[in-house]
């Protein structure tokens, strides 16, 4: 994964555009629901969501761990 790149959705499923690594072009990118993302890239969710704060974010994204325990 590079990057996310855009959420959309509603309260019940929030969707995030990613921009997958080595895959520049649009037509290569997925929309995700959060339980594709892993612990590992969770972080470029939060890094989305610091640089998009008025973006929808899915209510599990506070309480989910980023770092090995």
């Amino acid at each position: 994964m590079s990057s996310v790149e855009r959420g959309r959705g509603n309260n019940e499923q929030i969707l995030y555009l990613v921009k997958w690594l080595d895959y520049p072009e649009r037509k290569d990118w997925t929309e995700e629901p959060f339980d594709n993302f892993w612990v590992g890239s969770l972080e470029k969710l939060r890094e989305f969501h610091q640089r998009n704060p008025d973006a929808p974010s899915d209510y599990r994204l506070a309480n989910a761990k980023t770092g090995c325990p």
